[in-house]
């Protein structure tokens, strides 16, 4: 999996709360349940709809288009751990 930076929105950068990288799993796997249940979905709009709708921006579109493929492929997705590496099983 590539590895990305996520950018808070300004509404919420700064506040105490999750890691960027937990918000942005929560958004992963919430769109791996909306496609289970309805495979006619668009997952790349899915995703960024999601990832939005946590306060996360600046998504690279290789990793946002990467992410969306390995949804649609069935792959259990993890976010990359930017400072220990990929995320265990």
């Amino acid at each position: 999996m590539l590895k990305v930076t996520f950018a808070m929105d300004p509404e919420v950068d700064g506040e105490l709360g999750p890691r960027a990288e937990d918000v942005a799993q929560e958004a992963i796997d919430a769109t791996a349940t909306a496609y289970t249940d309805n495979a006619e979905i668009d997952v790349d709009e899915q995703l960024r709809i999601q990832l939005s709708s946590r306060g996360i921006r600046a998504v690279n579109e290789e990793w946002l288009s990467e992410t969306a493929r390995e949804i649609r492929s069935g792959h259990h997705t993890r976010v990359a751990d930017q400072d220990a590496g990929p995320a265990g099983p």
